[in-house]
């Protein structure tokens, strides 16, 4: 198992990798996504070159991803924040090395742009239907919780 940078090749593979982590999304509307492929292919070349787009393989085969974003703070627009978008690991590779491999080449990432004063701080994003990772014990703190209302 190995995980490197993404690279236009990957495109269709990440593409994959996102329709099936929106089927497994708790939020309906986001099933079956119908996307438009021209929108998201823009989107991914922006994280290639403005973020980090990460891809963990077996066998040459892509079976994770870690996607995020870097940004100004919408308030603070100098203050510039690493927010992950999209982790995602195949079903049939849950319980392997993939998903902890590629969350810590983006911690590596993560601290090495705050060593050089690129960002003030990385992020990730878990679902409700995440197990539990045990994140607090691997140096993250909870910020903020999103809520989905159903009323």
């Amino acid at each position: 198992m190995e995980v490197r940078n993404a690279q236009i090749k990957d495109y269709d593979d990440i593409k994959r990798l996102m329709i099936d982590f929106a089927n497994n999304n708790p939020i309906e509307d986001l099933k079956n996504p119908k996307y438009d492929y021209v929108h998201v292919n823009k989107v991914i070349d922006h994280i290639l070159k403005t973020g980090i787009a990460l891809v963990c393989t077996e066998h040459d085969r892509v079976i994770g991803m870690l996607l995020a974003t870097i940004q100004g703070d919408l308030w603070l627009p100098h203050v510039k924040r690493m927010t992950e978008v999209a982790w995602w690991v195949e079903q049939d590779y849950r319980g392997t090395s993939a998903g902890a491999r590629l969350l810590n080449r983006y911690i590596a990432i993560g601290i090495e742009a705050k060593d050089r004063g690129h960002i003030s701080t990385f992020t990730l994003t878990t679902l409700a239907t995440t197990p539990d990772l045990k994140l607090e014990q691997r140096g993250w703190e909870p910020i903020d919780y999103n809520w989905a209302f159903r009323g």
